[in-house]
């Protein structure tokens, strides 16, 4: 038996080792409890006081080389790095200035377009070299000579394009198709003089159409401006089969063509080769961990940006951390280890008080010291989509084509309460749609908030339009190049065709959704639900359509491979802007030559005659007329009910409250920390 001696030593131990742990644990409790008792105080985080943001999330990079990249998550890196001509003017989505560019004028004539552009004096790199014209015409022909290759070798892949298309399109991988990336394409490529140097600090940009894409185009990373210097140096030293090189940069490019695998797109050293507020100063490829560190020479950038000129930054480190765990994320952030932290929508709740968003549309943390900032409308669009000229595996015309009748895919979305589910599913982070077009979408003007879609949750609409359709079975229908089907082909009759109230045809509608996708799983479900109910005959309560709906999920979007096939009649998808402009939607999403209609197999003469206008207004320079054509093209498409838009996703930023002067930029889709700063108190 213990002493009563020992038993005493032993519980003050324990004393000791529980106040140790307290004082150990206490800002854990302090950052975790979103209500601080009196006399309580946060304790300062250690990143503030060393001026380092520290960032986790469940990203990870894929290629940092700008001129590779076409990743979000690599452009918010690299963003703070590499700078452009032309930039977005703080958090505004269609206000571009110049950047790098001290000023940009348009010289149209008949006979050519082209954009004079004054350089910024007295810029240097980070590595030392001077930012001058030539600077400027070996990035942006480094773009072009990489034709949108990835750090694999696949071609045509990444942004490239979306330069390319104010040039000629033929020599892009991306638009026409594989390239010699021999010396010959070389010198074509670089003989359409995209970038002509007048003098050391002046250029001209050269360009085959007038479009208000423009500024667009040139105001994201993959347009990065960066050090010919570097970017020559470390790609001999990692192509160790090149050579040396002999300072002539034009033989630079026949080595690089077609090559996109370069030293930059996994920088283990880090570089020096961007004009902007940070450098890289290492990347660890087994932990993904970016660290960025202030660049003490930077210019300090425009006068004229919003947030002021924003000289050496205040914030001496940036390090972005790929850390799987949302637990452990939380934990971080609660401790004060963290910055900022990526949270999913599931998730949204372990950060933010349940009651307060979903009654008065305010994130309140439950973390003290934390903030959450939004929530943003992002440039995607959520919808479901339907395809025509169904056939089986072999390829053959399925004889039953529901779906390329309107009042059916009318009253699959009169069967829903989109808000409803968005409140109750989606932790109301995400906006129901009026129309293909996102609010904030450049040029101005472009999203028109006028545009209503002519459903909402109507189930005797639904009903009456199931039964119209069974009464009076679609008979005249095209094949997807216009031609009509020739009778017989097609036999669109189901449900009660003899009048007595049973379904004597029945059929089913798979609609293919993502597995991961519980939201519009939700959708799905709640639609096939309330559609399958009228599937009754008449003496259970039902219409006697006998037209049943099924969701289908299935893993890593396999419903698109599904609908480049025709195979499918619905299934779910999504339209992510390539960049900020309006004709980035209405080609591809439109179009019958183009990507959705290609598979969807639609072809609607009225909706290629308003979208063909609308590029022609571009290509013009006419605004006023882009906009016209724009709003008929999605006035028509909602009528149609091409496609059933299910939302706007919302995004939204967990951040310490000890970081001032946050802001976000939707076009960007990121935040911008150079003008940021640390303060003592939250």
């Amino acid at each position: 038996m213990k002493s009563i001696k020992a038993i005493a030593q032993t519980t003050w131990i324990l004393i000791i080792i529980v106040i140790v742990l307290i004082a150990a644990l206490g800002g854990v409790v302090l950052y975790y409890s979103g209500v601080l008792t009196p006399g309580q105080q946060l304790q300062t985080p250690g990143f503030v006081n060393d001026n380092v943001i520290i960032l986790e999330g469940g990203n990870q990079p894929q290629w940092l080389d700008p001129h590779v990249s076409y990743y979000q998550y690599d452009y918010e890196i690299l963003q703070h790095s590499a700078e452009m001509l032309l930039w977005y003017n703080g958090e505004s989505s269609t206000d571009i200035i110049p950047w790098l560019s001290d000023t940009w004028t348009p010289n149209f004539t008949t006979t050519s377009l082209t954009y004079t552009v004054t350089l910024r004096q007295g810029i240097e790199f980070q590595d030392g070299t001077p930012f001058n014209a030539t600077a400027v015409w070996f990035s942006l022909n480094r773009l072009l000579i990489m034709d949108g290759t990835d750090g694999s070798g696949n071609h045509g892949s990444q942004a490239a394009w979306i330069l390319q298309q104010l040039l000629n399109t033929d020599y892009s991988s991306s638009l026409d198709g594989d390239q010699a990336y021999d010396a010959a394409w070389v010198k074509k490529v670089l003989d359409q003089n995209f970038v002509q140097i007048i003098d050391n600090y002046t250029i001209k940009i050269n360009i085959q159409l007038k479009t208000t894409q423009f500024p667009f185009l040139l105001s994201q990373p993959w347009a990065a401006i960066i050090s010919p210097t570097e970017v020559v140096k470390r790609e001999y030293t990692y192509h160790t089969d090149w050579g040396t090189f002999d300072g002539n940069l034009t033989k630079y490019f026949i080595k690089a063509a077609g090559v996109g695998d370069t030293y930059f797109n996994v920088p283990r050293q880090g570089w020096t080769f961007g004009t902007g507020p940070y450098y890289l100063d290492s990347y660890d490829p087994t932990t993904y961990k970016v660290v960025l560190k202030v660049n003490s020479n930077y210019w300090g950038g425009p006068d004229n940006f919003q947030y002021g000129k924003i000289g050496v930054p205040k914030i001496k480190e940036i390090d972005f951390n790929y850390i799987e765990s949302f637990s452990t994320r939380l934990l971080d952030l609660s401790a004060g280890k963290a910055t900022g932290i990526g949270v999913s929508s599931a998730d949204i709740y372990s950060v933010v008080d349940r009651d307060t968003w979903l009654n008065n549309a305010e994130f309140k943390s439950l973390i003290a010291g934390v903030t959450v900032h939004g929530p943003f409308v992002q440039f995607v669009t959520d919808w479901i989509t339907f395809v025509t000229n169904v056939t089986d595996a072999s390829g053959k015309l399925r004889t039953f084509q529901p779906t390329a009748d309107r009042r059916i895919r009318l009253a699959f979305a009169c069967a829903v309460n989109l808000t409803e589910i968005n409140i109750d599913v989606n932790n109301r982070l995400g906006q129901v749609p009026n129309q293909l077009i996102p609010p904030g979408l450049a040029p101005e003007g472009a999203y028109n908030p006028d545009i209503t879609p002519p459903w909402s949750l109507d189930l005797p609409r639904a009903a009456e339009l199931l039964v119209d359709a069974m009464e009076h079975p679609m008979t005249s229908f095209t094949y997807y190049n216009g031609t009509p089907i020739p009778a017989g082909k097609i036999d669109n009759r189901f449900g009660d065709t003899n009048g007595d109230g049973r379904a004597d045809i029945t059929y089913t509608i798979e609609i293919y959704v993502g597995a991961a996708d519980i939201l519009t799983q939700k959708i799905l479900t709640t639609i096939s639900t309330n559609l399958n109910a009228m599937a009754a005959d008449v003496s259970r309560g039902g219409n006697a359509t006998g037209l049943r709906f099924a969701v289908v999920p299935v893993p890593g979007g396999q419903q698109y491979t599904l609908a480049s096939r025709h195979q499918i009649y619905a299934y779910w998808g999504g339209w992510v802007a390539d960049y900020n402009h309006v004709i980035d939607w209405l080609g591809p999403m439109y179009l019958s030559s183009q990507t959705y209609f290609k598979w969807n197999q639609m072809n609607y003469t009225t909706l290629d005659n308003y979208v063909e206008n609308a590029m022609a207004a571009d290509e013009a320079g006419n605004l006023e007329d882009l906009l016209h054509w724009n709003d008929l093209a999605n006035e028509y498409a909602n009528y149609q009910v091409l496609y059933f838009y299910t939302t706007y996703p919302l995004a939204y930023f967990v951040r310490s409250s000890y970081l001032k002067g946050w802001y976000f930029n939707v076009a960007l889709a990121t935040e911008y920390f150079a003008p940021m700063h640390y303060e003592t108190t939250p």
